[in-house]
């Protein structure tokens, strides 16, 4: 098993397909295939349930795989670590990024510096909270951009915060009475069960806050949905209601803004975090997020609460 033959899992994971994973790594099809009985040879169990028309992630695979990920990216941290270290004046950032930031306003913000600074590169990793927190206390990255969540920030001690944009947070259901309304509080949504995502992202802690400041005891549906898409899905067919940003819900999806008890936006805060060090370090990037992160949010409309379509 070595790197290569890890890089054929991760392919047939995304892919999922052994044909495609075999076209995009440039190998044929049964040199992926026995690659990917090495790595299962090697772990000891099936990384994939195969059919004659599927290929899925068996349940060991599916908690294999972030680990693959992992040394994988693993990899691509040392190639690139190597060439800063090979050519100091090109300033290498590192930045990991929550699932749940707005993922265009990420591109620009970054490719916007890059504009301005063509000799400097910028790495992104998305990874969830637990994987960005050790990477950044262990210095695998400069910068993580993740929601503002009091359990989670509170355990980076002398970490620096810096602000990059709010989001309004909106209500997806299939309660008529509710949709009527127009708007909605914590308040009235106690007796409503809702679908949850796992905590890797951010966004079941954000919304476990929200009840909590509202002093409303959240219920929160028995299982959990693997994606924003199923998220969405499951309370639109009745399931159970859902919050989520605005941005990560679709144009033509029914939703009705989530306001506090002053009657203004619930909002969801997204936050850059990081040592003294990086941000001195990188200081023409650290004044960019500075003068252009809520600029570059409001361009793209994330600060704007959501009417009911």
């Amino acid at each position: 098993m070595n790197l290569t033959h890890l890089r054929f899992v991760a392919a047939t994971a995304e892919l999922k397909s052994f044909s495609r994973a075999a076209e995009k790594c440039q190998v044929t099809q049964s040199s992926l295939s026995n690659g990917v009985a090495l790595v299962e040879e090697k772990l000891g169990g099936k990384l994939f349930e195969r059919t004659t028309r599927t290929v899925a992630l068996s349940p060991f695979g599916k908690a294999m795989i972030p680990l693959i990920k992992s040394v994988l990216g693993a990899e691509s941290n040392l190639l690139l670590q190597a060439r800063h270290y090979l050519s100091p004046e090109k300033a290498l950032i590192r930045i990991g990024v929550s699932p749940l930031v707005n993922a265009g306003f990420t591109s620009i913000l970054t490719q916007s510096f890059r504009d301005k600074n063509p000799d400097d590169e910028i790495v992104l990793y998305e990874e969830n909270l637990e994987q960005l927190q050790h990477m950044l206390l262990s210095d695998g990255l400069d910068f993580i951009f993740v929601p503002l969540i009091s359990e989670f920030t509170a355990e980076f001690g002398k970490m620096i915060s810096l602000f990059l944009y709010d989001e309004p947070l909106v209500l997806i259901t299939r309660d008529a009475p509710l949709l009527s309304c127009g708007s909605v509080s914590a308040k009235i949504l106690q007796h409503q069960k809702f679908v949850m995502v796992p905590d890797a992202c951010g966004l079941s802690r954000v919304t476990r806050e929200i009840f909590k400041k509202a002093k409303v005891t959240l219920q929160e549906y028995e299982g959990r949905a693997f994606s924003y898409s199923a998220l969405t899905q499951w309370a639109q067919n009745g399931i159970g209601s859902a919050l989520l940003p605005r941005s990560k819900v679709s144009r033509d999806t029914v939703c009705i803004p989530l306001l506090d008890e002053r009657h203004s936006p619930e909002y969801i805060r997204f936050v850059s975090i990081g040592n003294a060090a990086s941000y001195a370090r990188f200081s023409p990037f650290t004044e960019h997020l500075r003068k252009n992160s809520a600029s570059l949010a409001r361009g793209l409309g994330l600060d704007q609460p959501s009417l009911s379509e």
